[in-house]
């Protein structure tokens, strides 16, 4: 299995790592979503180098996850926003934050995530579109969609036998 044929069959999660699978990319975003909007405020915040940077911003504005926009009206310089497919990425940035939490850093964690509302812990959980049931990850399955290619026949394939 190649990471290119993985690309080419437009496989959801190889896509997605493709686009924010890196470590910048995601820590990029999830500063924007707390509010760094301009480049040298997400250069500063980071400690990113300003070429990585700007290919990254430039990467993410092309799909559509930020929205480049001038600071001001005239202005030579630009302020990145969220929209609404980068705030749906938020949860998979939770997620994976609680996740971390959890298995890697424990009550050793330097950030929490918990609930604005009351402070409670957050959970990560799956529910079915369909039916609204928590749906846990061993019951998980995969479905090939029409005109898939043989990599997701094969992917689909080994699922069943996991």
């Amino acid at each position: 299995m190649s990471w290119a044929k993985l690309l080419e069959e437009r496989t959801a999660l190889a896509s997605a790592l493709d686009l924010v699978g890196d470590q910048w990319t995601m820590m990029i975003v999830t500063g924007c979503l707390a509010g760094y909007r301009r480049f040298n405020q997400i250069e500063r915040h980071l400690g990113i180098n300003r070429n990585l940077l700007k290919s990254k911003l430039d990467r993410l504005v092309a799909a559509g996850v930020l929205d480049k926009k001038p600071h001001k009206e005239n202005s030579k310089h630009y302020a990145y926003f969220p929209t609404e497919m980068c705030y749906d990425l938020r949860s998979v940035i939770v997620g994976l934050g609680v996740w971390g939490q959890k298995h890697i850093t424990k009550e050793d964690t330097a950030i929490k995530h918990v609930h604005a509302d009351c402070g409670g812990q957050l959970l990560i959980n799956m529910y079915c579109e369909k039916c609204h049931s928590p749906v846990a990850a061993l019951d998980v399955g995969l479905h090939l969609n029409p005109g898939a290619g043989e990599l997701a026949t094969q992917i689909v394939e080994i699922s069943k036998v996991i």
